[in-house]
């Protein structure tokens, strides 16, 4: 007996810690992966394939200049192109985008948008030539007008943008070259001569001839030479001006100031400041960057901007409704309070999840 309970004393003991052992490595991995997790996030942000889910205002859109239908998928590397029409894509990472009439879309590591304005709702990426946008759970606007000019607004949640090293190019883009510039001046025949070329002025050779008396021949008397003209007289000296000290001594220039005022003041250069290459956005907030991609000042969205927004054509028509529309609400709601929420949200039924009963 005795040795049948040291047997089962050790045993249960070494079950314990073999028990803490495996609930130490379980945390320890949980632990591993929450720190991990933000660190995925972008990799599931990056879009490479994206399906036409909705097509308004007529058929002009377009994948690959071919014209698309419903249930179409463009792929990575591929251009999505409306023109009078709008349309509604789902992305395989499960965000929605509506793109404007006139847009383009570039489908790759992120949705790059080159011209028009497209809605994203989701985990996304989206960027221009200039910046790329990281999302966190959230819903705003990119648009890219004609002269390359761009503007981020966030309707929910939160947005970074960054600005890019380097621009983002795809192979069909137009480039401007250089090759093409004039390496010398144009010439024009009736451009002057230059300042070190000075004309050649032939001085003249012949001395004119004084005339002479009449007379005999030449033979018989002489030619008479005129008589050298007098010396003309030596001008006056002119008068000394008058002195404007009244004949006091000029006092030397000193370093001291005149009446406890500097001669002469230097400013010191005001020196650029640095502009931001990341900035921050969240609800209610928009960002104007340029086509350099200098990002400008953060703004606020006014009431009747947020509303126009929201009953513009990226709202406006569609069938299905944005799937974040509740939190947007409840953002504009925050945002401008006691204001009516401009769209009318009917009940959307609550997806039914298999395998899983309530206990009630």
């Amino acid at each position: 007996m005795y040795l049948w309970n040291l047997f089962k004393k050790s045993s249960q003991k070494f079950v314990r810690q073999h028990r803490q052992k495996q609930l130490a490595f379980f945390f320890a991995g949980l632990c591993i992966f929450a720190l991990a997790a933000p660190q995925l996030a972008p990799a599931s942000a990056q879009s490479t394939q994206a399906t036409v889910q909705e097509i308004l205002d007529g058929n002009q859109v377009f994948i690959q200049n071919k014209r698309a239908s419903l249930n179409d998928v463009a792929k990575q590397q591929q251009q999505v192109r409306t023109g009078n029409s709008r349309t509604a894509l789902l992305f395989n990472t499960g965000a929605v985008a509506r793109l404007s009439a006139n847009s383009v879309l570039s489908i790759g590591q992120c949705a790059r948008l080159k011209r028009g304005t497209i809605l994203i709702n989701g985990a996304v990426n989206a960027c221009s030539s200039s910046i790329t946008t990281g999302v966190r759970g959230t819903t705003y606007l990119l648009e890219v007008d004609e002269s390359g000019n761009q503007q981020v607004k966030v309707l929910e949640g939160e947005v970074v943008v960054k600005r890019n090293a380097t621009a983002i190019v795809d192979e069909d883009d137009d480039l401007p070259t250089t090759d093409n510039k004039p390496t010398n001046k144009p010439t024009d025949s009736k451009t002057k001569i230059p300042s070190t070329q000075k004309p050649n002025v032939t001085s003249p050779t012949t001395v004119p001839k004084f005339k002479q008396f009449a007379g005999p021949s030449p033979t018989a008397n002489p030619p008479i030479t005129p008589p050298n003209p007098p010396n003309p007289p030596n001008p006056p000296n002119p008068p000394n001006p008058p002195n404007p000290q009244n004949g006091k001594p000029i006092e030397p220039l000193t370093g001291k100031p005149a009446n406890d005022k500097p001669i002469l003041q230097i400013e010191k250069p005001i020196s650029p400041t640095k502009q931001p290459d990341e900035v921050v956005l969240k609800s209610g907030e928009k960002l104007e960057v340029d086509l350099g991609g200098a990002l400008g000042i953060i703004q606020k969205l006014s009431e009747n901007e947020f509303s126009s927004l929201l009953k513009g054509n990226l709202f406006e028509g569609f069938t299905n409704q944005v799937p974040g529309i509740d939190k947007i609400r409840a953002s504009f709601e925050g945002l401008f309070p006691g204001v009516n929420f401009p769209i009318s949200i009917p009940g959307i039924p609550t997806p039914s999840i298999p395998g899983f009963r309530l206990p009630f």
